[in-house]
């Protein structure tokens, strides 16, 4: 009935609830608290873990009449929480315990407080493994009881005065049972042991307190074990008086005396003088060494004695872990023993920890990846770039022992050196150019033999540093002291006959790769703006320079004098640039840069580099007196991108963008000159001038009249025309037989030859299968002089086709140079009059080269200027219609010798660019333009054998409608 309802009055809604319907309503909100913050204490991330133990110690430390009972009931259920392998609850129970025991020993005049007798009992009764439990049931309570001691250690019981003596022993006394248990268990109990001696709050134990751990753990006759010398070492350190005597040698087991028992005890032998051979065992391998090797290490550190690290770097590590009779199990502990000492080693042992034998320990361990220590040397390489990226100034240790085996990077299939040199900031970059100073004057080698290819491997890795740190080649105006001191120490290498002589001495060979080098430098700041490149060429000579009296080779008289004079002429651009007094901003910067490359080609006795810097300077002379001078710049660069290297070549190309916009059309006319010429030998002597006269102008005579042996392969006869051999698949197919018949006919001149000779010629045969036997030996040795005759004519012929291979190879490769030379040009000048000229030559060389790249190539320069004219609408503005006219009809011409589809591509797109030219001059222009393509399409449907594509005209007839005006 709604009347019998009885309504609660406002406030506390617990307000008229019995007490102890109230008492369990709170401990059922406290109970759900206290579940929460036990799953707190084992989950994974720290942050939850320490939430929960808070929470759990919020709980326990409300005063309250049972507080005593609920710390005991929670010491209980963390203890055996340690016993558990469920996520991180180990790590959070262990944290918990440790403050609830600190706050349980502080509850006093209870009778039932807790102690340290009751919590080292409680730890061995709640972790005892009763029944039947399998290895990893006992193995977790076992940790569970570790991390139980560890808890009560780290809750400071032990610097209690009120807690008895008694106590502390027993406790001891169970943590040496417990690492009694199992060998991994002694490591385990020694660390935790370990770890809180070196502690702040273990400091404060007392002498008695600690000796008395010394007392049990020599009793136990665990003090001359591995684990023992570690807590001893922590002890010397603070507690000496605590240590007994009569253990070891002047009472350190670090003592010269005490090192071989030290080896055996660290390598896992057996100790001398103990008879209990159960405890000399050093416990089973591990993924990482234990504490002990850190404790031993840091110990070594902390005395600071370089011949006590070395003494024992080189007995327990070098020849006692990575001996070379030593164990795979061993060597595996004595890398990563290697990457802990790289990881914190001060920076004066860095050189003993990678002394010579371990670096090559770790070479022949990385260098095949089927061995067993691959993956473990791999740790030692790790170390140290993680040291290298936190210390930057260690970097230049770590390279020079790395850099004493050569190539460390492709030897180890890693990229240790590399990302050293990525890593390096501009301090270490200067102490990283010192240790290849060092090593490439001394180098660390078995055999003499080594020392050229390691010298040029040092070369390449000093190229790849430079490379690395394009971005801090400049410091302001001024290039960086480390780069002043690379380009210093290469001319030493390269030039120089150093002060300090190397050993063994610089070969002349090694000394090329070093100005190769040096070259390849300057290449690599091409990019950089225009000052830098002047630093680095001025930082190069001025040493050359001042070296004159101590270079390898002395410079001729004519050499000094053009490089003095060159001198004066950058010091005379420098000037202007600097007050700005020069009308040419770009044209100064780019022959500063051709005098810095002509007479670094003067250093380096390059062949003709005297009169290239000459000619160079009549050019400048020129140019200062405001006539032309672009011929004599581009006949330079023209020497210098016919030379194998790829430095010089984009060093040209840098140079030739620059000065682009002052070419005339001579000097673009001596480029273009270069693709007209024959690609044979005959034509590499026309280019090159190397034609010895009129002694051989017959012989230049007959070989312009005939078709070289190697280009029979590439061409053929059709209506007696040439045609290449990228015409058709039908094209090479009968080039090989043209030349499978050059084969032939050399053979049968030289068995006639050989018949002559033998005087079997005309013999049927049946006679000619005669193998001479009737001929008496008056008779074989007079024929032995013609025989010797003809073999050498033979020879020579085998000698020729080789130089003539060479030959065509050199021409197409500089025809090569000379086409990426005009795609610089067009790209800047592709609205320049003089551009035009650049059309018929390079149609014709898509026809008549050998080589389809170079054809693929002259292509793609036509494409590239037609499209940035398009692109940019700028199209030349020639004043000369009759010149353009005949352009379009020479193009028209060269359709009709045929050809690829690409050259007839090439063609029919030059074919309607000089349209557009003449259309744009003058649209009248568009008459006199039909008639030409009609002549051709007249022709080309009047011959049936005509080799014009029948597409040219469908082109031509699609741009007229697209651009016929209504």
């Amino acid at each position: 009935m709604p009347d019998l309802k009885r309504s609660r009055p406002d406030g506390d809604s617990t307000e008229g609830i019995h007490p102890s319907r109230k008492r369990r309503l709170d401990n059922g909100e406290a109970n759900v608290k206290l579940t929460q913050a036990y799953n707190d204490l084992s989950d994974e991330i720290p942050s939850v873990r320490l939430r929960g133990a808070g929470d759990l110690c919020k709980y326990l430390v409300a005063e309250s009449t049972d507080q005593a009972h609920r710390i005991d009931v929670a010491v209980d259920r963390l203890i055996k929480g340690l016993c558990s392998g469920r996520k991180a609850a180990r790590l959070g129970f262990s944290v918990a315990l440790s403050e609830v025991l600190r706050l349980a020993f502080t509850v006093s005049g209870q009778e039932d407080s807790l102690t340290l007798a009751k919590a080292t009992e409680k730890s061995i009764r709640l972790t005892r493994a009763d029944g039947k439990l399998s290895r990893q049931e006992q193995r977790e309570h076992l940790l569970g009881r570790r991390f139980a001691y560890q808890a009560i250690l780290r809750s400071n019981v032990t610097l209690r005065k009120e807690v008895a003596d008694d106590d502390w022993q027993q406790f001891v006394q169970a943590v040496i049972d417990l690492a009694s248990h199992k060998d991994w268990m002694r490591t385990e109990c020694s660390a935790m042991l370990y770890e809180y001696l070196k502690s702040t709050d273990g400091a404060r134990m007392s002498a008695s307190r600690v000796q008395a751990l010394i007392d049990a753990l020599r009793q136990a006759k665990l003090l001359k074990t591995a684990e023992g010398v570690a807590l001893w070492l922590a002890t010397e350190d603070r507690w000496p008086e605590a240590l007994p005597k009569g253990v070891w040698s002047k009472k350190s087991p670090m003592s010269a005396e005490e090192q071989p028992t030290l080896k055996k005890i660290l390598l896992g032998s057996l100790a001398e003088d103990e008879d209990d051979t159960k405890h000399m065992k050093s416990g089973t391998r591990q993924a990482q060494p234990n504490f002990v090797w850190k404790a031993v290490l840091e110990w070594l550190y902390q005395r600071n004695i370089s011949h006590d690290f070395e003494r024992f770097w080189q007995e327990v590590v070098e020849r006692g872990l990575l001996h070379t009779s030593a164990s795979i199990e061993r060597k595996a502990l004595g890398l990563q023993v290697v990457a802990l000492a790289t990881t914190g080693a001060p920076a004066p042992y860095l050189s003993t920890v990678l002394n010579e034998s371990i670096v090559r320990t770790i070479v022949s361990q990385r260098s095949d990846d089927s061995r067993y220590l691959f993956d473990t040397a791999k740790q030692v390489l790790d170390s140290i770039l993680a040291r290298a990226k936190a210390e930057p100034d260690l970097a230049p240790r770590f390279m020079h022992a790395l850099l004493a085996e050569g190539a460390f990077d492709q030897q180890t299939k890693t990229k240790t050196i590399e990302t050293m040199l990525q890593r390096a900031d501009e301090s270490s970059l200067e102490g990283i150019v010192a240790t290849f100073r060092m090593v490439i004057l001394r180098p660390r080698v078995d055999s003499e033999a080594q020392v050229d290819a390691r010298r040029r491997t040092y070369a390449d890795i000093l190229l790849v540093l430079i490379r690395h740190h394009k971005s801090k080649h400049s410091s302001g105006n001024a290039i960086a002291p480390w780069l002043q001191q690379t380009l210093q120490l290469l001319v030493d290498l390269g030039y120089r006959d150093i002060v300090t002589d190397p050993s063994p001495p610089l070969a002349d060979a090694t000394r090329a790769i070093f100005r190769s080098r040096l070259t390849s430098c300057v290449s690599l700041a091409m990019d950089q703006p225009a000052a830098v490149v002047a630093g680095i060429l001025t930082c190069i000579l001025d040493t050359l320079s001042a070296s004159w009296k101590s270079l390898g080779e002395p410079l001729s008289k004519q050499a000094k004098e053009v490089l003095k004079s060159a001198e004066q002429a950058r010091n005379n651009i420098a000037s202007k640039i600097a007050s700005k007094k020069t009308t040419d901003a770009t044209a100064a910067p780019a022959f500063d840069m051709l005098f810095g490359l002509s007479m670094l080609q003067v250093y380096n006795r390059e062949a003709d580099s005297i009169e290239a810097l000459a000619d160079l300077q009549q050019s400048y002379d020129a140019w200062e007196a405001g006539t032309e001078s672009s011929t004599g710049v581009v006949e330079l660069l023209l020497s210098f991108v016919s030379k194998p290297s790829a430095s010089l070549r984009k060093l040209a190309e840098r140079a030739f963008a620059v000065l682009a916009g002052n070419m005339t059309a001579e000097s673009l006319q001596s480029l273009l000159d270069i693709l007209q010429h024959k690609e044979s030998a005959s034509g590499q002597q026309e280019l090159f001038d190397q034609r010895d006269g009129d002694e051989n102008s017959d012989e230049d005579e007959d070989e312009e009249d005939a078709i070289d042996v190697e280009d029979a392969s590439d061409i053929e006869l059709i209506n007696g025309e040439q045609a290449t051999s990228s015409d058709s698949e039908a094209d090479d197919s009968s080039s090989s037989e043209a030349d499978e018949g050059a084969e032939e006919d050399e053979e049968t001149i030289f068995d006639r030859k050989l018949a002559d000779a033998l005087g079997t010629a005309g013999m049927d045969d049946a006679a000619s299968d005669s193998d001479g036997s009737d001929m008496d030996d008056e008779q074989m040795m007079a024929l032995e002089p013609h025989l010797t005759n003809i073999f050498k004519e033979r020879n020579k012929l085998g000698s020729k086709k080789q130089d003539n291979k060479d030959a065509k190879e050199n021409i197409i490769n500089f025809k090569n140079r000379v086409l990426d030379l005009l795609a610089i040009y067009v790209k800047s000048q592709y609205g320049s009059v003089i551009a035009l000229d650049i059309i018929l030559p390079l149609t014709s060389l898509v026809r008549t080269t050998s080589g389809k790249a170079t054809a693929e190539k002259a292509f793609a320069v036509l494409k590239q200027y037609f499209e940035a004219c398009n692109k940019n609408k700028s199209l030349p503005q020639p004043e000369d219609v009759g010149a353009c006219l005949e352009v379009l009809e020479a193009i028209h011409e060269e359709m009709k010798l045929g050809g690829s589809k690409l050259h007839a591509n090439a063609c029919s797109r030059a074919s309607l660019f000089m349209a557009k030219v003449l259309v744009a001059m003058d649209v009248k222009n568009y008459k006199r333009i039909a008639k030409s393509y009609a002549s051709l399409q007249r022709e080309w449907y009047l011959d049936p054998k005509s080799k014009v594509q029948g597409s040219v005209f469908t082109e031509w007839t699609s741009w007229s409608l697209a651009t016929r005006k209504h």
